[in-house]
């Protein structure tokens, strides 16, 4: 027996493909103001003086963050509120009619006897970003901006004008520009990697990332140089302090962070392949909101404030981005495996055809597969020697190495550096860092493109 759906989609029709650009750029900019808040509140519980060392317990600023983050919890909830669809379900049966009453004064007519049923579902509309070459205009856009506004801080960096010009015109641009992975990413994964990804679906593996900061900023902030100190004996040097956070705490603390993150999404993931996409866009999120903390900061280097922009701007965003997303995408992807081995793998149905309907278009697109034609369309064409390991401790252990090793050596470049002639110096570090973001790109193909040959 077959049957038929009908659903009100008319208004995807009418929706931007940009509104998925704007809704998560609002997102990111309200995490950001509650992860400040939130840092307000760990800051109270466990360094109320802000010296660096546990204690004491300060009450005033845990009752300030926690007064301003509740609006914006409230605000996030209601943005993430459920969608809710009326599905129709026309089914056929002898005693059916062929004339039925819809709401809004509609009516529909069925060839054969059928009998209608209504429910209330949570929405299901696809994830739709910008086309690949728009998503190119709007990085060149952002980058260009930002380039313009942050310049006059080059004539004069002290000038608040200039500063406040860099603030709310270059910082946006940059994060509406750098926001491209994201989209490129959706765009990738649900074409190559063959998933379907409603906005929801998306939205949801972005928020995880984002907040998978919040404990991250806690672990680097406050409980690492607290603990340093603390088995020091109050002896270690802030430089000390400082590489352990970068070396150790943030590759260990972030990357368990973010695993976590992926977890939370358990629900989401049924393969390998799909952790892998999970895990990938759970750093970008986490990326854009650390570096977005990054960006803002080093407008107050003072004097080397454009020195300091530029450079973090163009690691962070060229560099860290992908790099977040890749190292937490290994673990997603053993996470995937995971939740694999828990399921009943996926049955390719024995029929001879399938009818798809194409729910963004006014008009129902009919295409005709075999099962094996089905199988042949959906296997990326490019092989890959390749074999990504399965086990959480090993993926996981080599997200932390990748992390570790970026940070530690970009370390020891910079001290390196600081013997040498400043103009020299700069340019071995710049030239770290070009070969940093070539070895990741390089690397990181392989990775995406030994991910994508894994069964449906």
């Amino acid at each position: 027996m077959q049957g038929s759906i009908a659903s009100s989609t008319s208004h995807l029709q009418n929706e931007s493909r940009w509104s998925s650009v704007g809704r998560m750029l609002g997102i990111v900019i309200l995490l950001w103001v509650l992860a400040q808040f939130v840092v307000l509140i760990a800051a109270g519980f466990l360094d109320g003086d802000l010296d660096g060392d546990f204690g004491p317990l300060d009450g005033g600023l845990i009752i300030a963050g926690s007064l301003c983050s509740a609006p914006l919890v409230i605000l996030l909830l209601f943005m993430r509120r459920p969608k809710l669809e009326h599905l129709i379900i026309a089914e056929p049966t002898m005693d059916g009619q062929h004339v039925h009453s819809l709401p809004n004064s509609k009516i529909i007519q069925t060839p054969v006897p059928t009998r209608i049923r209504q429910f209330i579902v949570r929405s299901r509309h696809p994830l739709r970003v910008p086309v690949a070459k728009h998503l190119w205009m709007l990085f060149l856009g952002g980058v260009i901006i930002s380039s313009i506004a942050f310049a006059p801080l080059l004539i004069d960096s002290t000038n608040i004008g200039f500063i406040l010009l860099a603030l709310f015109v270059a910082i946006p641009a940059w994060l509406v520009g750098f926001s491209t992975p994201v989209f490129a990413w959706w765009s990738f994964s649900s074409s190559r990697f063959h998933l379907s990804t409603t906005r929801q679906q998306g939205e949801a593996m972005l928020i995880a990332g984002m907040l998978s900061t919040f404990p991250a900023i806690i672990i680097n902030s406050f409980i690492t140089p607290g603990a340093v100190l603390l088995f020091s004996g109050g002896q270690a040097s802030a430089t000390v302090i400082e590489n352990i956070t970068v070396i150790v705490s943030a590759p260990v603390g972030e990357e368990l962070c973010k695993a976590l993150a992926v977890f939370s999404l358990a629900g989401l993931i049924d393969s390998k392949k799909r952790g892998f996409q999970v895990g990938f866009t759970v750093g970008l999120g986490f990326a854009l909101l650390e570096n977005l903390q990054y960006i803002l900061f080093s407008l107050f280097a003072g004097e080397v404030v454009a020195f300091s922009y530029g450079l973090t701007s163009v690691v962070r965003g060229i560099g860290s981005i992908p790099g977040h997303a890749m190292w937490t995408a290994c673990s997603g992807y053993a996470i995937g495996h995971i939740f694999e081995q828990r399921k009943q793998p996926n049955q390719i149905p024995d029929v001879n055809q399938w009818n798809l309907v194409n729910p963004i278009d006014s008009g129902t697109s009919t295409s005709y597969f075999t099962s094996d034609e089905y199988r042949r369309t959906t296997m990326f064409s490019k092989s890959s020697d390749l074999r990504l390991p399965t086990s959480l401790p090993v993926m996981l252990g080599i997200g932390m190495f990748g992390h570790a090793f970026w940070n530690g050596s970009s370390v020891l470049m910079s001290h390196v550096s600081r013997s040498l002639d400043p103009v020299v110096g700069l340019m071995a570090e710049l030239a770290w860092i070009v070969v940093l973001i070539t070895s990741l790109w390089v690397v990181g193909r392989f990775v995406i493109a030994a991910a994508m040959e894994e069964g449906i």
